[in-house]
């Protein structure tokens, strides 16, 4: 495919994006903003018995590339359990776009990774009971 074809699936994602809105029950969630242009993702994950992503949503609103982003970031982590999810590095989520991409715009790209990272921070004070995952408020936001 071209650059043209992979803008043109951007703007799909940001139009018709996967996983937009909000689960009914969740056991880990985020909030970020981009502070430079006011891009904003709201990511909430829900697990399984094994810790692995069973669903995950994200709600928020922002240009075309973070929507885009938020939108083939989390079609890519369902299923995944959290060991692998912290293995996942920022290169990995500019290149799934298949665009450049300037440096002052990977912001807006890696605002659901800065989510999920945030999501990740939360885990050591966590307390597995019964093979789910429970933490006090269960979510970070800024």
């Amino acid at each position: 495919m071209d650059s043209q074809l992979y803008r043109q699936e951007i703007l799909e994602h940001y139009r018709n994006p996967q996983n937009f809105g909000k689960l009914k029950k969740s056991d880990l969630k985020a909030h970020k903003v981009n502070e430079l242009c006011g891009d904003e993702i709201a990511l909430q994950l829900r697990l399984d018995s094994k810790n692995k992503i069973a669903d995950v949503k994200f709600t928020g609103s922002g240009c075309a590339l973070s929507v885009a982003s938020a939108s083939l970031f989390t079609e890519s982590i369902k299923g995944m359990s959290l060991d692998r999810l912290k293995k996942i590095k920022p290169e990995q989520v500019l290149k799934a776009l298949k665009v450049p991409v300037s440096t002052a715009r990977s912001k807006c790209v890696l605002l659901p990774y800065d989510a999920i990272q945030k999501i990740l921070s939360l885990i050591s004070p966590l307390k597995i009971r019964g093979g789910r995952t429970s933490a006090k408020g269960g979510s970070a936001s800024g």
